[in-house]
């Protein structure tokens, strides 16, 4: 019986341990306005600013937030746009081609995603040689 009880204790325990760390967000996740007021909190204990001082970076750390978060939109927003720019061209490919150009179209390109996905696995990579010669 107290077996059963200590490790339905410590399983308890443990559940509110992994619930505690799921509620802290990760650094990306946090807006633009909150990673730049943890930076300026973290950067005014760390380096003891002044008040002046402190109220400068907050606001440089803000103004640089805000500009990577721009940044991050765009680079997403032109990343789908290639996509079905991608999409459509396989498509007027597909189109021009026979059934049995089909075939041996796919599987060339499953081949290369394959490649792109593990780039050094295997005992030869076409740009480095060996993998045993790595390190010379």
């Amino acid at each position: 019986m107290k077996k059963w009880i200590l490790g339905a204790a410590v399983m308890t325990c443990i559940s509110f341990g992994l619930s505690a760390q799921h509620q802290k967000k990760n650094f990306k996740e946090l807006s633009a306005a909150e990673r730049a007021e943890k930076m300026s909190n973290r950067m005014a204990e760390e380096l003891k600013l002044s008040e002046e001082q402190r109220k400068q970076v907050s606001k440089l750390l803000l103004e640089n937030a805000t500009r990577q978060e721009e940044l991050i939109q765009k680079r997403k927003a032109e990343l789908k746009d290639q996509q079905e720019h991608r999409m459509e061209q396989e498509k007027k490919i597909a189109a021009i081609l026979t059934e049995e150009q089909k075939v041996i179209w796919e599987q060339q390109r499953e081949s290369r995603q394959h490649r792109q996905a593990h780039p050094n696995r295997g005992e030869y990579h076409e740009r480095r040689g060996p993998k045993f010669r790595r390190g010379r």
